[in-house]
């Protein structure tokens, strides 16, 4: 029997549709596919393209001891560093321990190594940290860090990571040491971007040599005797990095520094017994800076004048909140480098709870 052209016509109109909804839903598929796979393969690629790059960090933690008794410790750690390879990095930082119980404070140095294992979306890591710890106070000058750990980074913007840390840290010193476990969370930027090289560009680096004139304090403690402490010899060394205000000539940023003194104590009894000894220590501050330069009133459009303020923390014999003014001369060399002469007062911490102000001297280069 014959079938009829109008049927023969409608099942071949079904044909062609549904080979079309089957061709439709296929490239569809493909396509996500594609897709899929081209966000994975740039997200491989963005790993890869590390190599090379400048990462700065800063991280926030927290270690408690494994003994009984032993508490625990606050840390700040910012870190600077390079990623040799895709998968190797190594930074150099700083930063400030705080006990729990806000008693003592140390300042450490360290270098880290760092390997990643870049996975989709995610880069697990394992880290390890060793460096040496400064005690702003107390017996001692510090103490040897070890700190292996493990870890992983979450990309939450361009060139910035968020990541977490796990680990273990094993102190070093005469008689002993602390076991203590620990993590940390913080912050990374890669210079990848154009954006962050830029800004880094536009900051005012500053290395100065500064000299503390001496000062003296008597206890008010011990009872039928005086102990007189000279703090003189205080001699260190400061770095800024201050970023442009959009007030000309007006720079804001940061300041750190590290310096060792001599502690010359004169004990007497009044019945005519002294006993006098030295001491070597150090102190660190760790600041904020404000600094303006009158350009506008340059000498040969090369001397200059300009005031700074430095507040934060500085830590002698023990750390307290510090204001430091200073007023200097500014001699200009090539490009927007030049030779800094300053003269400031500064805060500090004494013995026996005493604070004490003194003249700072400082000797620079900005660039």
């Amino acid at each position: 029997m014959a079938i009829p052209y109008y049927n023969n016509t409608v099942r071949l109109q079904r044909v062609i549709y549904i080979c079309t909804e089957c061709r439709d839903a296929a490239f569809i598929k493909l396509s996500k596919l594609y897709n899929e796979k081209n966000v994975w393969a740039l997200g491989m690629s963005a790993q890869k393209d590390v190599k090379g790059t400048t990462e700065f960090g800063i991280n926030l933690g927290y270690d408690f001891g494994l003994q009984s008794g032993g508490g625990g410790f606050f840390s700040l750690q910012p870190e600077f560093g390079k990623h040799f390879t895709n998968q190797f990095y190594l930074g150099v930082g700083t930063g400030a321990y705080v006990d729990d119980k806000f008693n003592s404070v140390s300042i450490p140095a360290f270098v880290r190594a760092q390997v990643d294992f870049p996975m989709k979306g995610i880069t697990p890591y394992v880290s390890l940290q060793g460096g040496y710890d400064f005690f702003t106070s107390g017996e001692g000058t510090g103490w040897g860090r070890i700190n292996p750990s493990i870890g992983v980074k979450v990309p939450v913007g361009k060139n910035v990571d968020f990541n977490v840390g796990f680990g273990y840290t094993r102190t070093i010193m005469d008689g002993g040491g602390m076991d203590m476990l620990g993590f940390k969370a913080g912050l990374s930027f890669n210079s990848n971007g154009s954006g962050f090289s830029r800004f880094l560009k536009t900051l005012d680096y500053s290395i100065e040599l500064e000299m503390h004139t001496p000062m003296t304090v008597t206890s008010r403690e011990i009872v039928n005797e005086t102990d007189k402490v000279k703090f003189t010899n205080m001699i260190g060394a400061r770095f800024s990095a201050l970023a442009p205000l959009p007030v000309e000539n007006l720079y804001a940023g940061l300041s750190v520094g590290v310096g060792r003194s001599t502690e010359k104590h004169t004990f007497d009894n009044h019945n005519g017994i002294q006993d006098n000894f030295d001491e070597s220590g150090m102190y660190v501050n760790a600041m904020a800076r404000v600094k303006y330069k009158a350009k506008q009133i340059a000498i040969a459009d090369r001397v200059y004048p300009f005031a700074q303020v430095d507040a934060g923390v500085d830590a002698l014999y023990d750390a307290i909140f510090s204001v430091q003014p200073a007023v200097g001369v500014s001699i200009a060399t090539k490009g927007d480098h030049s030779i800094d002469v300053s003269l400031g007062y500064a805060t500090k911490r004494l013995d026996y709870e005493q604070n004490k102000g003194c003249m700072r001297i400082a000797v620079g280069y900005t660039f």
